[in-house]
């Protein structure tokens, strides 16, 4: 099972006037440009950084579900 975070919100800070806004996972895939609502300018989000931390969340979170269902067999033949 896999974990879907594209509907999920990211927090991006603008390198021009430091303004906080969020973004959602699937927009940044896929419109990684973007401007800052603030100041207007032109924001990047670097790809690879972004499906990299996605990857590392989904293993996690697929590492956690397995845990929890083989503690939850395990209680059940105890």
């Amino acid at each position: 099972m896999s974990l879907n975070l594209d509907p999920e919100t990211i927090k991006i800070k603008c390198p021009h006037c430091s303004n906080q806004f969020e973004e959602t996972v699937s927009r940044l895939k896929y419109e990684p440009k973007l401007s800052c609502p603030r100041c207007k300018r032109y924001v990047g989000v670097n790809l690879l950084e972004l499906h990299t931390m996605l990857e590392s969340v989904r293993r996690q979170s697929d590492n956690l579900l397995k845990r929890l269902i083989n503690r939850s067999s395990g209680k059940r033949s105890a």
